[in-house]
Formats: structure tokens, sequence, C-alpha cells
């Protein structure tokens, strides 16, 4: 597979992780906590298929098959860390409304 279908891989788990994340705060803001959870459990498993994605790149890297700079990739990284991001603070933020 080229660099450029595995950041595309990785810039849409990551992404659609993301957008679920966002749902999930605004479910959480409107007190449907069932909605949320299911939502946060779903971007979940878009996070770990983009953080496979991801170790799968470096452990081929660590075992000398070097990979070509790919601005596409270095996007597809900071989508990658932003979604991770969020997620923690998003979370924070939903458990904050179900304590009102």
């Amino acid at each position: 597979m080229g660099i450029e279908q595995i950041s595309f891989q990785i810039i849409s788990y990551a992404g659609d992780s993301f957008a679920k994340m966002v749902e999930a705060l605004r479910k959480a803001k409107g007190g449907d906590f069932d909605a949320s959870e299911k939502l946060m459990k779903e971007a979940k498993e878009l996070l770990n298929m983009a953080h496979n994605v991801q170790t799968e790149l470096l452990v081929a890297e660590a075992q000398g098959q070097k990979s070509e700079y790919s601005i596409l990739m270095v996007h597809a990284q900071d989508t990658l860390m932003n979604s991770i991001l969020a997620e923690t603070l998003i979370q924070e933020m939903i458990d904050m409304y179900r304590a009102k």
C-alpha cells in the first residue's frame, strides 16, 4: 500500500473519530449520556484503527523500510494527534456535564 493510501486511512479514521467525539459532547450537553457514551465508544474504536495503521508504519520503518516524505502523511499524523488529544479533553467535558 502506498503512502497516500496509508495517509488517507489515518485521516479518515481519526477524522471520523473526532466527529463522533464532538457529537458525543453535544449529546452530553443535552443530557443524553447513553448516546454520548455509545458515540465515545465508537470514536475510540476508530481512533484505535487509526493508531494501528500508524503503528504498522512505525514498525515497518523500524525494520528498515523507510517511507518517503509526504505532506499528506504530516497532515495524517497531525489529524491523529489532535484526535487523541481531543479524546482526553472531550471525555473530561462529558464527565463535567454528567456531574452537574
